[in-house]
Order: structure tokens, then sequence, then C-alpha cells
């Protein structure tokens, strides 16, 4: 049995469904990330883990023990929340001390405790400080050393690093890795940003519609999205439609033939018009060969710092992104024909309904 099991979890609210029979597992110490767009259900379902949102069906075990109807104070579970609900009259010391407190630790263990956590965090010389006095991130770390001071079974973190500007919410996530793997705590983390999901997770579950459409490794999902939702949410695929041939066993793609490549399976993928992704950053510009080439018209350039978002039209009517450097898009202008390539065998196929 998974230290959290959960079963068959649903909430509605009125008419609109907010978990949809959701069923997850998670192993002890595993870092897993909840994903998908605002109102997918994610943070309904990490609030029914902590137990301030109380579900309408399912229910949630931990270690083998029902706790869906235990009030969240009896969870043993550390949160940190988005605005991370720091006590702006106490200290960062007393705010760490705080959940110690409350259980009625003895002074001397809570001393030791929040000198140990100042110590985990890099708080130590900005213990007396109140919460206005720090920045971002230290808030963060102060809230994130207050929910693992009491050693929680389980840590929830809802979109605890969505306030944070890039290169802090980037050390930031190094930070949280860092605290996962020295406790050893189980993490629960929500997210709407994929890349945060691909560069902390051990899991990711993707949420739509109140409900997982698809869960596993990072690389896995990255490479092998389940679903046209999942190929579209993550990593900006181009989604595009293309018509198999049975009789030549080829895919008619952009106005052109392209011999349907190994990865193809027309039981699985259709036999008729096909769906398709290919990821910006495997397209490139090619005069001829590189892989199956084709003539494109630029629509627009845009200049993203460390490359070139280029998009482009095709002679069947489909649009793609690529992401180049900035020396291959160099000279490039709108209305220019130019020509595309990629490898077959970097495209994926979605299966058929």
């Amino acid at each position: 049995m998974a230290f959290l099991d959960i079963r068959k979890l649903s909430k509605n609210y009125g008419s609109t469904v907010a978990l949809d029979g959701v069923d997850l597992s998670v192993n002890a110490g595993e870092f897993v990330t909840l994903l998908g767009p605002s109102g997918s259900g994610k943070t309904t379902l990490l609030m029914s883990i902590a137990g301030f949102t109380q579900p309408d069906d399912g229910g949630i075990v931990i270690d083998g023990v029902d706790v869906t109807d235990v009030d969240p104070e009896d969870r043993d579970f550390g949160v940190v929340f988005q605005g991370y609900a720091l006590f702006p009259h106490m200290t960062v010391a007393d705010n760490i001390a705080f959940p110690l407190k409350v259980r009625k630790w003895a002074k001397a263990d809570i001393s030791a405790k929040v000198e140990e956590m100042l110590s985990l965090v890099g708080l130590d010389k900005l213990a007396g400080r109140k919460p206005r006095e720090l920045s971002g991130g230290q808030q963060q770390r102060a809230a994130l050393a207050r929910a693992l001071s009491f050693g929680p079974r389980i840590l929830l973190l809802d979109e605890p690093l969505s306030a944070l500007d890039r290169s802090l919410r980037e050390i930031m996530q190094r930070e949280l890795k860092r605290l996962h793997k020295e406790t050893g705590v189980t993490f629960i983390f929500v997210t709407h940003d994929q890349e945060e999901a691909y560069a902390m997770s051990d899991r990711i579950a993707v949420f739509h519609n109140g409900r997982i459409v698809q869960m596993g490794a990072p690389r896995d999902i990255y490479r092998k999205p389940a679903s046209l939702f999942v190929a579209g949410f993550l990593g900006g695929n181009n989604i595009v439609t293309a018509r198999y041939l049975s009789a030549e066993h080829k895919l008619k793609l952009f106005g052109d033939y392209l011999p349907a490549p190994p990865q193809f399976d027309p039981a699985q993928h259709g036999n008729g018009e096909v769906t398709l992704w290919v990821r910006p950053e495997n397209l490139s510009f090619s005069e001829a060969g590189g892989g199956y080439s084709f003539p494109v018209t630029v629509l627009d350039i845009s200049f993203t710092g460390s490359s070139e978002r280029v998009v482009v039209g095709t002679v069947d009517g489909q649009d793609l992104m690529i992401q180049a450097s900035s020396e291959s898009a160099a000279g490039l202008q709108i209305g220019q024909q130019i020509r595309c390539s990629f490898n077959p065998g970097a495209i994926g196929f979605l299966a058929s309904d």
C-alpha cells in the first residue's frame, strides 16, 4: 500500500465539478507535483488532503489509516501557502517555534529545533526580523522552516513560488529539492508552471477538468504525452494534423508526402486523419535534406533572450512555432519563403478516439 492513497475523491461546488473521482497514490519520501491550468482541480485536491476541504465522496488514507474525516490539526501535515501566511507580529524564530509551542514541546527542544531549522534554510542571521523586513525569498524560507519544524509526515505546497521573480524562483526550486532530499519528507506540490514541475518532481500528476489525465516521471510525460490536452499543455508542442494513406504507408503532411515513421501504428493512431505533435526545438531551417523538409512562410519573429521564436505557416494552412538559435534565424524576414525540416523520429502521434 502507498504511503498516501487517494481513492475516488470527488468534490462539487454546485454544478461545478472540482474533483471527478480522483485516484492518486504517493510513496513515502516522494516529490509529487499536481500540475494543471487554473480550475483543473489540483488545489482542491491539495486542500482535501490537508483537511481544509471536505470531499463529497471517496477517501484519503495515510499509512494505512483513513483520515478523510480527521480534522486538519490532527493530520500532522505541514502546509505552505502561496502567500506564506507568516504571523506579521512575530519574528522569524517565533514563527518557526509556533507549531512546536502548540504541540507543547519542551522549551529546550523548541530552542534546539528552531536553531536547526534556521540553519537548514539559511536564516541564522535573520532570526530576530519580522516578516515585513524580509525579501520574498526569505519569507518563503521562513514559511518552509515553520512547516517542517515539527517533522510533518507530508509537506503540502500550494504554488509557493508564483509570487517570486524568475531568477529567485529558480533559486528556490533548487532549495526545495535540497530540503526534500535532506529531510526525507513526502512533498506534494501544486503549480501551473510546467518548467517548475519538470525541475523538481519525481512524478507529475497532470490535471484537467477535475481528473488526473496522465501521471509519470517528468521525462516520460514530456516525451510521451497521452492525450491532445497533455501534448498541448506541456512543452508548447506544435499540434498538427496529417492524413494517413494506407496503400502507400505514407502521411500527407504540410502538402507533401512523408513515409510513415516506425513509431506510427495505424491501429493505434488512426487510419485516415492523424494528429501528431512536434516540439519547437526539434524543427530547424533547412534548404534541403535534414530529414523531412517542407516549404513554409515566415509569419512572426520574436526575440526571447536565449533564442528566437519563429512562427511559420505551411502550405496546407497550419502554423508551427520554431525555437531557433539567433544565428540560425539571422536574416529572416516576415513574409519570406524558406524551408523547414525535422527528423521523423522526433515526432509523436496521439491515439485516435
